[in-house]
């Protein structure tokens, strides 16, 4: 026979396994009949045309292998048994009866435990119907206005929904406002002007660092001491003043100022 089969005791051809089978130099009990009959299976597969002898002696081969294990699996006859343990010494027909007690044992745990299973399940009872007519309206209808239109034109608008890009802007370094451009055109305005109030100094829009800036340089020339400032109270516009005299406005050598970001 051309089939060969390979499992955990045995490789070869599979008449031979029947073979060695028969004359107790294999083990049934260490043969899976389902593992060799998947192998069978994928060399049908493989066939471009199906093999009647292979089929046909594979049937007889693992059909003689299935006799051969169930009846291994039976219990022999008390004579049979009676006879074998005579031919053998003291110490082996104890180690057999052992076995044979402990088996005994699992066997007998396996079916009080199957009973009492049944035993637990008798107990239970399904329910064949659903809840009462009082509940049946208590869940909404969720699709009840849904449509295949409305489902359609939905899935449309989130298939052409764009993602949001948000570009992060972390990386990129702040704009530096140079301070001391804000302090030469604040000095020119008061000398032309004399007296401005903060207030007029910015804009509606400024921004919060511009702001900033046109402080610093209202700061600036006070500590110069080329302007005055007064605030009559906390948080109002500050008066700013021009100091006739004060001298011409320089950024050389220390005097130079920084620009502020």
């Amino acid at each position: 026979m051309s089939l060969r089969v390979k499992t955990e005791s045995f490789e070869g051809p599979f008449d031979l396994l029947l073979e060695l089978v028969s004359r107790q130099k294999v083990d049934i009990g260490s043969i899976a009949i389902a593992q060799i009959a998947d192998q069978y299976l994928e060399e049908i597969s493989r066939m471009e045309m199906l093999d009647l002898d292979v089929a046909g002696d594979f049937l007889v081969v693992a059909s003689t292998l299935l006799e051969i294990k169930a009846q291994s699996l039976l219990p022999k006859p008390l004579d049979e048994l009676e006879t074998e343990l005579a031919e053998l010494n003291p110490n082996d027909a104890r180690a057999i009866l052992i076995e044979r007690l402990l088996a005994y044992k699992q066997y007998k745990n396996a079916a009080a435990h199957f009973a009492d299973c049944a035993q637990a399940w008798s107990k239970l009872h399904g329910r064949p119907f659903g809840p009462d007519e009082s509940f049946a309206e208590v869940m909404p209808d969720y699709l009840a206005d849904v449509t295949l239109d409305s489902l359609a034109l939905t899935c449309a608008q989130l298939m052409a929904r764009k993602e949001v890009f948000l570009l992060e802007s972390e990386h990129i370094a702040a704009k530096p406002i140079p301070v001391e451009m804000h302090v030469r055109a604040i000095h020119q305005r008061l000398k032309n002007k004399k007296n401005v109030m903060f207030s007029e100094l910015l804009a509606k829009d400024t921004p919060i660092a511009v702001v900033v800036v046109t402080f610093l340089a209202v700061l600036e020339l006070y500590k110069r001491g080329m302007v005055k400032v007064e605030q009559k109270k906390n948080f109002g516009d500050i008066k700013i003043s021009y100091i006739e005299g004060s001298g011409d406005l320089s950024f050389e050598g220390e005097d130079a100022l920084t620009s502020f970001e």
